[in-house]
Parts: C-alpha cells; structure tokens; sequence
C-alpha cells in the first residue's frame, strides 16, 4: 500500500475501518519507505490515527531525552504498543559555549577560563548551565566523556 503505485493521499479514496493486524501489516509495509516524505508520511499518520484510536494507553514513562507511551489493545490477539517521543534536539553549542566547554575538558578552573576570556565567572558559569543542559550532562566528568574522541 505504500509504494509508489499509491495515488497522491489527497486523491485517494478513503479507506475502509481495517483490523488492528491489517493496520500493522500495513505500517510495517511502509517501513522501507519511510524516507520519502509527502504522500506516504500523510498515509501513514492516517494508519497511526487509527492504530492508537483502538487503543488504551497503559503508562506514560519520562525516559531520557523523552516520553515512553505504552497502548494496549485487545481485539481479536492482544498487542501492545510503545511510542517514545524524543525531545527536540536543543541548539548546537555557540562558538563561546564551545571554548568554554573545551577549557573545561583541559582541567581549567571558572576562574582561570574567566580571566582567559575576559569575562566575569557568572558569565562562565552562566555558559557552563547551557554547556549541560545542551549536551544532557550534569558534571564536567559527563562533559569529559562526551566530548573526548
């Protein structure tokens, strides 16, 4: 249903209410692909529309970097569905995030990156909150371990 036999989904025809194993099959037919966007990205919402409106949620998770739902459903077999919803990817480091981070990664003190820099330390540590916080981590070992090649 997904390939490129598929009329545009604004000329298509609306589909009949299928099974839940009909909709699978056919989300899992559009997985090859699920590069192209457009026509097939407007189909398969559809197919999710109706995947998750038979359902019942079970759980809402806080995973990191984003939300796990878990759907149940009993029609005929019973299945169970997780979607995770990442967080938007943050901003990547400005060019002053990234000296700082690297001074960082060097063993230098907020201090001593403050005077190289000409800036107050609150200004460092200001840039040191968004260093984490844009790269997930909590400490200047995090930091080291994600930034070491």
């Amino acid at each position: 249903m997904c390939g490129a036999d598929r009329p545009p989904w604004q000329n298509a025809r609306m589909s009949h209410p299928r099974s839940i194993p009909e909709v699978l099959a056919e989300l899992r037919a559009c997985v090859p692909t699920r590069r192209r966007r457009g026509a097939i990205a407007a189909h398969v919402a559809a197919l999710w529309s109706r995947l998750v409106d038979g359902c019942r949620i079970v759980s809402v998770d806080e995973r990191p970097g984003g939300i796990a739902f878990r759907f149940e459903v009993g029609e005929g077999e019973n299945f169970r569905i997780t979607c995770v919803l990442h967080h938007a990817t943050p901003a990547p480091l400005t060019a002053a995030e990234a000296a700082v981070a690297e001074r960082l990664c060097e063993g230098r003190t907020l201090a001593q990156i403050a005077q190289a820099r000409g800036v107050s330390v609150n200004t460092i540590k200001s840039q040191v909150r968004q260093i984490f916080r844009k790269l997930n981590v909590d400490s200047r070992v995090a930091l080291v371990r994600k930034l070491a090649p």
